[in-house]
């Protein structure tokens, strides 16, 4: 098999194919480590949302012993004030019953705010429970579908770096050295289509003398400019093959 253009033309396609599939493989764990990192995030206001349900609780109970303690103390106060004889000392037990009263009815209003809290706290919770759920279940989907795509793209990509080894048997010994070079420099990009008398890699016009020799296939013809490995168009190469067959 000879470097023809039509050869070189499936070459670079091989080496586009094989970097599509590649590039592929690459990202897919990129996205799924962004949506584990998005999961987690999600698991963290879980978390938050939790912490702020239970402080809300916490502090209801304590307004909830608070109450209590103050109605006790009020209880105890009304006993005393059947006790006392002085109108002085009855006066002051009115007046710190009056006091307790105030202050009871102010955590009250704090108990009935902490039910309304723990009740939207709580729907929140649920909420971003049922997220987090379809999140971490979408996540498993996707984990599953990458997994299984990867062994059918290995196969393939397998297969198609195979057909460029084979493909590369065409390129003459005395280049293979600057071939391989410039195919680590450029990787799938190493070859590069010559239209109009110029370089599609880097859109650099090519000499005269670098079209007649891709025309007549003599030798392999690399980009003066950029050093990619060049071939007819297959516009351009019609032809040469229709003048062969004369």
């Amino acid at each position: 098999m000879s470097a023809t253009a039509e050869v070189l033309r499936e070459l670079h396609i091989l080496h586009q194919r094989a970097k599509s599939i590649r590039d592929r493989l690459a990202s897919a764990p990129r996205t799924l480590n962004a949506r584990q990192n998005a999961l987690a995030a999600r698991q963290a206001d879980l978390e938050k949302a939790r912490k702020a349900l239970q402080d809300a609780k916490l502090a209801l109970k304590k307004n909830e012993h608070t109450l209590q303690a103050q109605q006790t103390k009020i209880d105890d106060l009304k006993v005393k004030l059947n006790q006392v004889k002085k109108n002085e000392e009855y006066r002051a037990l009115q007046n710190q019953i009056a006091h307790d009263k105030l202050a009871m009815g102010k955590v009250e209003d704090e108990i009935l705010k902490g039910y309304e809290t723990i009740e939207a706290q709580a729907a929140a919770v649920a909420a971003v429970e049922a997220e987090v759920q379809g999140f971490a279940k979408e996540l498993a989907a996707l984990e599953a579908d990458i997994d299984a795509q990867a062994v059918g793209q290995k196969a393939q990509l397998g297969e198609l770096e195979a057909s460029i080894v084979s493909a590369e048997t065409s390129i003459p010994a005395d280049d293979r050295e600057r071939y391989s070079r410039t195919v680590r420099q450029f990787g799938a990009d190493a070859l590069a289509t010559c239209e109009a008398g110029a370089c599609l890699g880097c859109f650099t016009a090519v000499t005269p003398q670098m079209v007649n020799h891709l025309i007549v296939g003599d030798m392999l013809v690399f980009c003066k400019s950029c050093g990619r490995l060049l071939y007819l168009g297959e516009e351009e190469a019609k032809p040469t093959v229709k003048k062969a067959r004369k």
